[in-house]
């Protein structure tokens, strides 16, 4: 086992800190970059957005204060690549297809700690509390070379509120609005001498509406209630070295017509960085990560994940613009799943990886170059790397091109979780524990430019997923079949035009199961947003509008292949501020009052209105 052979090393190095380092890194040269945004997730260094040759979208803070997003679903609409599945109102489960991949095909971190359950493979986005986010970076395409499995489709990284070195702060937020929707936050942050902080407390309740329609709705209301309570400390022990502590908990209860769903999930992390030579940072890092799913109703589970991870990264700067980063990160997680119908043969595994990352900048060409090597207690070794060439067209215009490897690991469920059935055999279903991971190769081509106020890109990407996990041809089983294909185009652009501020992206999707021949479920050829904003002074004003085209889906009674029709919806957001620290604001939703459908057999909210007030202090 990898533990016995290689975790003393990693316990040994790894005494703090979260999954990916947050350290301050060095930095490539920011010459005629497209935009000097930094980032760090799409390579695990400190870069400006235009050097990190790959697909990249960035809320901050304002963006996200003002959007009155209900979810994080509802607050990534907009951006490229993204689609999404809900199962009904607020707290339906909420399925994520990065540029077409799979819905447990994106890694997902909150403050660099992976939130991808140990049963289904994917994030709880309809738990996640936006009031407590301040920014988001996402990243389209393959990062399995960086982070390892899941980041097949790409990685979104959320970032909570982080203890600054400010004086005492906060901001105080209520909201109210249709079907009975109650909202409450308060966030405090400060400093004392070398040390900073931050609080948080989030309170979500609302109503709801009737999940699912037809023959199987209740006709009634399914409402969705959450606390949510994050802490982050941080103190400089010198100029040089520093340590920090974040933690982060939410507590939901969902209805739906069969039942209630209760989940908790919770996350520690601690973190210290230091410099050990004037070109060399190192970050050390531990993160705990628990997720409780309890299901109450007549097929009703219970599922518990645990995830212990620990990292050790070292980013070194080198001559001529150029900067490297060596990691090993362990993670050791285990699942408790049990239903009335289950039975699970083994309940653990442990993961080492080892990664490196080479950014540069030497004329004519950037350069990103990405190697890592997994070694997996249930699967064994698995190596995938990436590579991409950057080349400044002109000032102002920038073109790229990557080639990506990327895998993701069965979920522990599909592998050791058994459903017997003694009475009907026919009807049993095993877990598989020779599953091996689902992989893929990505090939892409990026132009992105300026030009005046207009900031534009195009991304064209080819995607080949193989050995994809489906059920064997005896249906009682799980077994690695075939290929999909997936192509796209993402185009963006944005502008002042007349005080209006206006962007707009559009996505394009071709698909293909090559076994069968038929297209993948719940994923939209088409996808297009369009925003408008204007500030009047004390008064400002946001329209958006989200085109998406017609999908397959399954059938809720027959489970056979089913149509969803395409649909358009415009929200419009109004702001006032009343006083420099108050703000009052208004969102509608879905203006025009449509009728549609997601996933087939559930409803989709009408017309709906929010009202919040937002206090500064």
């Amino acid at each position: 086992m990898i533990n016995n052979r290689l975790s003393n090393l990693v316990l040994a190095i790894a005494a703090t800190g979260s999954i990916s380092s947050l350290a301050s890194a060095a930095e490539p040269a920011a010459d005629n970059s497209i935009t000097e945004e930094l980032i760090i997730t799409a390579n695990r260094l400190l870069q400006p957005q235009g050097s990190a040759l790959a697909a990249t979208t960035v809320i901050n803070e304002a963006d996200i204060r003002a959007s009155l997003a209900s979810n994080v679903a509802d607050l990534l609409a907009g951006v490229p690549g993204m689609q999404f599945a809900r199962t009904g109102g607020q707290g339906g489960q909420t399925s994520l297809f990065l540029r077409g991949s799979e819905s447990d095909h994106t890694l997902v971190l909150i403050d660099g700690v992976k939130v991808n359950t140990a049963s289904e493979g994917f994030a709880r986005l309809e738990f996640i509390p936006v009031d407590q986010i301040s920014r988001i970076e996402v990243v389209r395409g393959p990062r399995s070379s960086i982070y390892g499995s899941e980041a097949i489709g790409g990685v979104v990284q959320i970032f909570t509120r982080q203890a600054k070195k400010d004086n005492f702060s906060g901001s105080a937020t209520v909201s109210a609005g249709t079907e009975q929707t109650r909202n409450a936050s308060l966030n405090l942050a400060g400093n004392v001498e070398s040390t900073a902080y931050t609080l948080s407390y989030v309170r979500n309740d609302t109503d709801g509406i009737d999940a699912s329609q037809g023959e199987f709705s209740s006709d009634d209301r399914d409402g969705v209630k959450s606390d949510s309570f994050s802490a982050s400390l941080s103190h400089a022990l010198s100029a040089d070295t520093s340590l920090k502590a974040s933690f982060l908990q939410t507590d939901s209860e969902s209805e739906f017509d069969d039942g209630t769903n209760d989940a908790t999930s919770r996350q520690a992390s601690v973190s210290a960085d230091f410099k050990l030579q004037d070109n060399w940072r190192s970050n050390l890092s531990a993160s705990y990560f628990e997720d409780d799913n309890e299901n109450i109703s007549f097929f009703g589970s219970e599922s518990n994940t645990e995830r212990v991870a620990l990292n050790w990264q070292n980013n070194i700067e080198l001559a001529d613009h150029s900067a490297l980063a060596i990691g090993v990160d362990y993670q050791d997680e285990e699942l408790y799943y049990n239903s009335g119908f289950a039975s699970e043969t083994d309940t653990s595994r442990d993961n080492l990886g080892l990664y490196a990352v080479y950014v540069a900048k030497l004329a004519p060409l950037d350069y990103t170059v990405s190697l890592r090597h997994d070694d997996n207690e249930q699967f064994g070794e698995h190596t995938t790397g990436s590579i991409a060439l950057g080349h400044n067209l002109t000032d102002t215009i920038q073109l790229w091109v990557s080639y990506g490897t990327a895998f993701k690991a069965p979920n522990l469920v599909d592998l050791y979780v058994d459903f017997p059935n003694e009475d009907f055999p026919e009807y049993s279903f095993y877990g598989n524990p020779d599953l091996k991971p689902e992989s893929s190769e990505s090939f892409e081509i990026g132009v992105e430019g300026t030009l005046s106020s207009t900031r534009w890109s195009v991304n064209a990407f080819h995607n080949e997923i193989e050995d994809l996990i489906a059920s064997d041809a005896s249906f009682t089983s799980l077994t690695n079949v075939g290929q999909t294909e997936i192509n796209g185009l993402e185009a963006t652009v944005g502008t002042e035009l007349a005080g209006w501020f206006i962007d707009a992206a559009l996505t394009l999707l071709d698909h293909e199961n090559e076994d069968t021949g038929e297209k993948l479920l719940r994923r939209p050829n088409e996808t297009f947003n369009l925003s408008l904003a204007r500030d009047f002074g004390d008064f400002d004003v946001a329209a958006n509008w989200l085109l998406q085209g017609d999908h397959d889906d399954v059938d809720p009674v027959t489970f056979g292949r089913s149509h969803v029709a395409g649909y358009g919806i415009v929200d419009l957001k109004f702001g006032y501020e009343v006083t420099p620290e108050l703000k009052l604001r208004l969102k509608v939703g879905n203006l025009f009052d449509q009728d549609y459908e997601v996933v087939d057999g559930f409803n989709t909210y009408g017309t709906t209105a929010l009202v919040s007030a937002d206090y500064v202090f």
